[in-house]
């Protein structure tokens, strides 16, 4: 998200606080979104609410007693509704801290914008508290999908324990474990200390539970663990054959687990995924 807090007839910029990196001049940026409120007000009677340019969305709010500007831009993932709800929690305290009262407001900023430059702590705090709200969504939809791949490598277990020779389950551990070997030395995982609590015994199988999703990169975290599934599912299936391998995935009710949790799998973007590893040679 970027912000800015605009003289509304001159266009110059009192705060900008940028969240996101712009390929373009900031000065260029500024002017040319007065110049577009502008237009449109001349043009239409009334100033830009909400505008998709460039890859994001636009959202502006006029205040017409202090001659100010507000103007938010963020992905085309926030909607409006929430990025005007958001700029008009900053035009509110920007106005309530230095122009509550509109007919002096003139003589306020006389030209000085270095008055207002504590202004971005204030919204740091208020992105800060957005982006946590956000997360505790993110938190929760990660927890689901650490859930089902925990089930899913337990159910993995089960066919290795239950269903294969003394023989091959003990080739299959020693894939596993050499596996597993190669893993922690990857620089990935040193880089993310979380993905290091990804363990596997023979005793007591494939432990993923105990990741922090407040610590770890939640797609890097996603991205290794489906990796490893890929690879342990591959693994049963070189050694047992994929007929046998399939027969004990249905066995095991691999797929019935599936079935089961689809609404939440396909939300999650993992049915196709999930089934067609399982399912396909």
């Amino acid at each position: 998200m970027n912000i800015w807090v605009m003289e509304s007839d001159s266009g110059i910029t009192l705060v900008y606080k940028p969240y996101m990196d712009f390929p373009i001049n900031e000065d260029l940026v500024s002017g040319l979104l007065t110049a577009l409120n502008q237009f449109t007000i001349v043009e239409f009677k009334q100033g830009i609410e909400s505008i998709e340019m460039g890859g994001l969305r636009w959202v502006y709010i006029s205040d017409k007693d202090t001659n100010l500007l507000f103007i938010g831009a963020d992905s085309k993932d926030v909607t409006a509704e929430t990025l005007r709800a958001r700029l008009d929690v900053i035009r509110y305290t920007f106005i309530q801290q230095y122009a509550h009262k509109g007919n002096r407001w003139g003589t306020k900023w006389a030209g000085n914008v270095e008055i207002y430059k504590p202004f971005e702590n204030v919204i740091d705090e208020y992105y800060t508290q957005w982006k946590q709200a956000e997360r505790i969504t993110t938190v929760a939809e990660f927890f689901d999908i650490l859930g089902i791949y925990q089930q899913i490598l337990n159910l993995v277990i089960n066919v290795i324990e239950g269903d294969l020779s003394k023989e091959k389950r003990e080739i299959i551990y020693v894939k596993i474990e050499q596996m597993f070997k190669h893993y922690s030395d990857l620089e990935i995982v040193k880089k993310n200390p979380e993905l290091s609590k990804i363990t596997f015994g023979r005793r007591i199988g494939f432990n993923i539970i105990n990741i922090d999703p407040m610590n770890c990169d939640m797609f890097i975290v996603e991205k290794q663990i489906l990796g490893l599934i890929r690879r342990i599912v591959e693994i049963l299936k070189e050694e047992e054959g994929y007929f046998p391998s399939l027969k004990y995935f249905i066995k095991e009710n691999i797929f019935d687990y599936l079935m089961s949790n689809f609404n939440l799998l396909n939300d999650l973007n993992l049915f196709t995924f999930l089934l067609q590893l399982f399912l396909i040679k």
